[in-house]
C-alpha cells in the first residue's frame, strides 16, 4: 500500500513534460523582453574561429538599456569597450588606443552577435523559432530555443538562446555563423530593471587615439 501511494504521489505531483511549442516559448521570451527596461550582468564568452581552428575566451560586464543602448566592458583577455547607442557602434581598445566607429542599420543589429540584445525587436518578425534536436531543456533544466533568421541572415545561421525556465529571461546565447564560427555568451549575476542611467553608455575619445570610421 505504501509503495502504491508513493507511485501515485509521483504521478500526481511530478513536473509535467515541457508542453510549450517553439512559437509559444518565443512569445514568452518576447513578453519577458518587453518588460525589461534595463539589465546588467557579468558575462563570459567563448569564441571559436573555424578557419583558424582557434578558441578564445573572454569575460567582463554587460549593460543594456532600452531603447537601443548596450555596453560590453571586457576585462579579459584584454580590456576593450564595445558600445551601442542607437545605430552607432563604438569599439575601443586601450592597449593600442584605437577607436572604431560604425553606423549600423536596424536589420543588421537584429542579427549581429555583439548587438543582439540591444537590437532585438519582435522575434517573430526576424526569426523562425524551433527547439534544438538535443531537447527543449539543457542539463540544468533551462529552456533552449533556436532562432533561425528569416530572409538574409547577415551571415548568421542560427541563434541559440538559453532561458530561465521561470522568468524566460535570457541567461545565455550562442551565435553560429554561416562560416562555422561560433560565439557563446553566458550571463551571471543578472539584475533586471536596476535603473541604469544613460550616462553609463557615454564615451569620450581618449587623447591621441587612432580613429577608424567604417
Amino acid at each position: 500500500m505504501k509503495l502504491f501511494s508513493a507511485i501515485l504521489f509521483c504521478i500526481i505531483f511530478s513536473s509535467p513534460a515541457f508542453a510549450l511549442t517553439p512559437q509559444e516559448a518565443a512569445q514568452r521570451l518576447q513578453d519577458s523582453y518587453d518588460k525589461t527596461r534595463d539589465m546588467k550582468a557579468d558575462f563570459t564568452q567563448v569564441s571559436e574561429v573555424k578557419a583558424m581552428n582557434m578558441t578564445r575566451e573572454g569575460s567582463g560586464k554587460l549593460l543594456i538599456k532600452k531603447p537601443g543602448m548596450l555596453r560590453y566592458s571586457y576585462s579579459k583577455p584584454e580590456k576593450q569597450e564595445l558600445i551601442v547607442r542607437g545605430d552607432e557602434l563604438v569599439m575601443y581598445t586601450p592597449e593600442v588606443n584605437q577607436v572604431i566607429t560604425k553606423r549600423m542599420e536596424r536589420a543588421v543589429m537584429d542579427r549581429t552577435p555583439s548587438t543582439f540584445l540591444a537590437g532585438l525587436g519582435r522575434i517573430a518578425d526576424s526569426f523562425n523559432p524551433r527547439f534544438p534536436k538535443s531537447g527543449e531543456k539543457d542539463a540544468k533544466g533551462r529552456v533552449q530555443l533556436e532562432l533561425v533568421p528569416k530572409g538574409d541572415g547577415m551571415g548568421v545561421e542560427m541563434v541559440l538562446v538559453t532561458l530561465d525556465p521561470d522568468s524566460f529571461n535570457i541567461v545565455g546565447f550562442t551565435f553560429t555563423e554561416t562560416s562555422g564560427n561560433v560565439n557563446a555568451i553566458s550571463l551571471f549575476n543578472i539584475k533586471i530593471n536596476a535603473g541604469i542611467k544613460d550616462s553609463a553608455f557615454g564615451f569620450k575619445i581618449p587623447k591621441g587615439a587612432t580613429i577608424i570610421a567604417q
